[in-house]
Order: C-alpha cells, then structure tokens, then sequence
C-alpha cells in the first residue's frame, strides 16, 4: 500500500485512479469468469507489476477454461477501449482510458509465461494435445518478451535523457520472473 500512496502522491495527472480502474475491470474479468467455471481463487497477489490469481486445485478449470479465463480480461479492457470511444462526446478523459485499456490489453496479451498471453497459448497447446510444444513456445516467448522491453526500455531511457525507465523496469521484472521460473522448474 506504500507503493501506491506514493505513486498517488507523485501523480500529478490525476493517472494512478484511471489505472486502477481498468486493472480492476481488468481483474474482476478473470474473476467472473473462473467463478463462473466453477473454479475458486484462492490467493489474490496485488504488486507494482500487476495481479496475480491462484486457483484452487480441488477446483481445476480445463484447458479450455483456463484459455476462457486467461483471455478475460485482456478482452474485458478491449470492450473497454471501444465504449471510451463511443461514450468520449460526453467526456474527453474517455480518450485516456480507452488508450489507457488498450495498452492493458496488448502488453498483457504478449506471450509470456506470467502474462495472459502466454497462459492463453499454453492452454490453447494442452487443449490440442501438444502440451510439450506449448510449454517451450511460451519459455520462448518470455525470453523474447523480455528481452524485447529490456531494448526498448535502454532506448527509452536514452531518448529521454533518463527520465523515463518504466519499460526498462517492466523488462528488468520480466527477465527476471523468467529466471526464477527456470530454477523453481529444475527444483
């Protein structure tokens, strides 16, 4: 909760509530739908670089329940984005948030293992019955993930004479969720 009182305190565009309101449309997506296939969440994590959902093992969902679930809220912030749109004659800050759901959407579309992207595809592979495939397409995908926004992340920080490292983190943070997922699966 520090984190985020600083981050409001340091918010001087008023961004952070805009954020956490399409994080929380974008959470409560994947919560609706695991509900509604009769799984149960059982931990809900919240840090600076998202949430993170565990479910129940007396209540698995299959693959294609976790395909369902995992594609829910990158979907939820797309209906998002497009109701923004058609609803900005009313208020400009729509434009925002529709820009705001559709980044949300997109980064955690990317095909990493800790990101939708890379849970939808895993679950896509075992539900075509190439449980193997999927599982080192996705270790693929979270190398090339990170190592895509550790680039554009040194590029950044460099085009703006250090004022912006936000990509660098989130590639810092990928890489090295992607190493501690290697050694935790050789344990």
């Amino acid at each position: 909760m520090g984190v985020l009182a600083l981050l409001y305190y340091l918010d001087g565009n008023g961004v952070v509530p805009w954020v956490l309101l399409a994080c929380t449309f974008h959470e409560l997506a994947h919560w609706s739908v695991i509900r509604a296939l009769g799984g149960r969440v059982v931990l809900l994590r919240l840090s600076c670089a998202g949430a993170e959902m565990r479910l129940s093992a007396a209540h698995p969902l299959s693959p294609g329940g976790m395909l369902l679930a995992a594609v829910a809220g990158p979907a939820s912030n797309l209906a998002i984005a497009w109701f923004s749109v058609q609803l900005v004659h009313w208020e400009e800050k729509l434009y925002f948030f529709a820009g705001l759901n559709l980044g949300l959407a997109c980064f955690n579309l990317l095909p990493a293992s800790w990101l939708d992207g890379g849970k939808a595809l895993e679950a896509l592979l075992v539900r075509m019955g190439r449980k193997e495939l999927g599982g080192r397409l996705v270790e693929l995908g979270s190398d090339i993930t990170a190592g895509f926004l550790l680039a554009a992340g040194l590029i950044l920080l460099w085009q703006t004479e250090g004022r912006n490292f936000t990509l660098l983190i989130a590639g810092l943070w990928m890489a090295a969720a992607a190493r501690r997922e290697r050694r935790t699966a050789f344990l």
